[in-house]
């Protein structure tokens, strides 16, 4: 069976006949280093340091907040051209000499519902 991927149809402001694709999103929270499982058909995906200790997605550094009790620490966003679909890896670690102790990093993963 071949998948597709769904489209919906709507009118532009302009009052054109425009099409869009139909989309999803998943939210996790790590707390120890990690090899991300990707969504099938993904094409975005943001990071934000949430926890108390520098961590490092892709080689990336994503920094804690000052106060993680009441700010967020960095955040990073990857996204694709429309169609485009990741198939990299997401991995994160976590730098095991900073002084905090509640690591914590949000990926949030944007992927193409399917259709049958």
């Amino acid at each position: 069976m071949e998948k597709s991927l769904q489209s919906i149809e709507f009118r532009g402001n302009d009052g054109r006949h425009q099409s869009g694709r139909v989309y999803n999103m998943s939210v996790n929270n790590y707390y120890k280093p990690a090899n991300v499982i990707l969504q099938s058909n993904m094409f975005a995906f943001q990071f934000t340091n949430v926890g108390d200790v520098k961590a490092w997605v892709n080689g990336m550094v994503i920094n804690p907040a000052s106060n993680p009790a009441t700010a967020l620490g960095d955040s990073r966003s990857i996204s694709a051209h429309l169609l485009d679909i990741y198939k990299g890896n997401i991995t994160l670690s976590f730098d095991p000499n900073t002084t905090g102790t509640a690591p914590n990093v949000e990926i949030v993963q944007l992927y193409y519902a399917e259709a049958y």
